[in-house]
């Protein structure tokens, strides 16, 4: 109870910056850091980052309010994760252990920053990041192509990356392979790259006014990045932005209908063929490595489905070696050496079945994005690919889908007028079909003001 109303008492702001500019400019960087620590360049050391992240976090919002009564679920749940993990690993994997909770810890500390703003604040700061990410994105391959004398080498274990400035930078998994070459973007490969870009392209489709050179430029982003994962989520957007189109265009609903597949062709096109040649082409490899790591996740999950193995790599892969998919053309070493790239198959066997679940429902119920089931659907299409799921920018994500939401009565009378103004139907504007709940310029609003925020109990649309 003492520390209860300590952490209510707690100010808003951190002990060190008072300034909105400033305190803004921490939300960004504590963005941008968790970012990186979600499968940033493995030249990147990552304890740096992860150091750096809790110290904006810190800086902009007093740690105590970590331990309000809306985070208890989040701490009950991290709680029983350790213990699962613990009964699940058998022996106490130390190092694993502590670098696991260090990532929850900033999770928790992340998403301590946005508990009381409105809903887009935190697509409003990472639009200009985003949209720099997307320039990055696009003109990585222009220069590769016109001036490959501007790059240079360097090498992180076996790969061999290829940059310009640490910017601009790309990597061949087999050489020669295309003319245009795949950008990493500051990420170790372009499968994470390409999740970034994608929520760059849901906030310019459902968060902002219509701008078509901001969508058109999130759309070559992430065509560049040559992603099946992202080519799906890329169609799946844009087929969700035709359905709406349909429901609120009136009386040019037929025009609608006819021209949206014609639009969409060449989108569908580009990702069909991405298909071809992942599953036929000279990238098939790839899509043979992703079916062994989905079969041998799951044998290992079963292993244990109730309580998962921990979060030991080296545990998984002697599991691995046991129970693994062996009907693959991957080298004996490879298999012995590999770790898995199914984000929610490593969820499943690192936690258990149980506590997966939990996991999955936050991310669902996740209260920083609308809509918020697309959202989910983005983020969980991503981790089929990549193991980001315990990376500290996805458990924020998570972990908002199961804060405590303050009751009705104390929401209504900590601020009437927002909490009218969070519950009313957004009016739209612009092109049909396109929500415009954020401000055309992407400013952020004052930390000054005082807004129920994510905790509120509001509909998702």
């Amino acid at each position: 109870m003492a520390g209860q109303m300590i952490a209510r008492s707690a100010p808003r702001i951190g002990f060190a910056f008072r300034d909105p500019v400033t305190l803004l400019r921490l939300r960004q960087l504590a963005l941008f850091t968790a970012m990186l620590l979600s499968g940033g360049s493995l030249a990147l050391p990552r304890l740096p980052l992860l150091l750096a992240l809790l110290i904006f976090c810190f800086a902009h919002t007093n740690p105590i309010r970590m331990f309000r009564r809306e985070f208890l679920p989040v701490w009950f749940v991290l709680l029983v994760t350790g213990g699962v993990a613990l009964i699940g690993g058998g022996d106490v994997q130390v190092s694993a252990f502590a670098v696991r909770y260090a990532n929850f810890l900033a999770a928790v500390a992340l998403l301590a920053i946005y508990v009381d703003v409105r809903p887009g604040t935190i697509a409003d700061e990472l639009f200009p990041i985003l949209r720099l990410m997307a320039v990055q994105a696009v003109l990585t391959p222009v220069l590769a192509f016109l001036r490959p004398d501007l790059f240079w080498s360097f090498n992180v274990g076996k790969a061999v990356y290829e940059t310009f400035l640490y910017i601009f930078t790309y990597h061949d998994l087999i050489a020669n392979a295309t003319t245009f070459k795949r950008p990493d973007g500051f990420f170790f490969e372009a499968g994470v790259f390409q999740i970034y870009l994608n929520i760059f392209l849901f906030i310019c489709l459902f968060m902002r006014r219509f701008s078509l050179v901001n969508i058109g430029l999130a759309t070559l982003a992430v065509i560049a990045t040559q992603s099946t994962t992202g080519a799906v989520i890329l169609v799946m957007q844009y087929g969700i932005v035709w359905f709406r189109w349909i429901r609120t265009t009136g009386r040019w609903r037929l025009a609608v209908l006819l021209a949206g597949p014609i639009l969409l062709v060449p989108i569908a096109a580009y990702a069909t063929y991405n298909l071809g040649e992942k599953f036929h082409g000279q990238f098939s490899g790839s899509t043979e490595a992703r079916e062994f790591d989905l079969r041998t996740g799951i044998n290992v999950a079963m292993e244990k489905p109730l309580t998962g193995i921990g979060f030991d790599h080296e545990k998984y892969q002697a599991i691995a070696a046991d129970v693994g998919y062996l009907d693959v053309s991957l080298s004996a070493k490879s298999i012995s050496e590999r770790t898995n790239s199914n984000g929610l198959v490593v969820l499943l066997y690192s936690v258990g079945i149980p506590l997966s679940l939990v996991f999955l429902w936050g991310i669902w119920r996740q209260r920083l994005w609308r809509p918020r089931w697309l959202f989910a659907m983005l983020i969980l299409l991503s981790m089929t690919s990549e193991a980001l799921v315990f990376s500290p920018f996805i458990l924020m994500i998570a972990f908002s889908g199961l804060l405590i939401p303050p009751s009705r009565e104390s929401t209504r009378s900590s601020n009437p007028e927002i909490v009218r103004k969070l519950h009313r139907k957004p009016t739209l504007t612009g092109r049909p079909g396109f929500s415009t709940t954020s401000s055309s310029r992407g400013q952020a609003s004052s930390p000054a003001r005082s807004h129920p925020g994510i905790r509120g109990p509001g509909r998702s649309r």
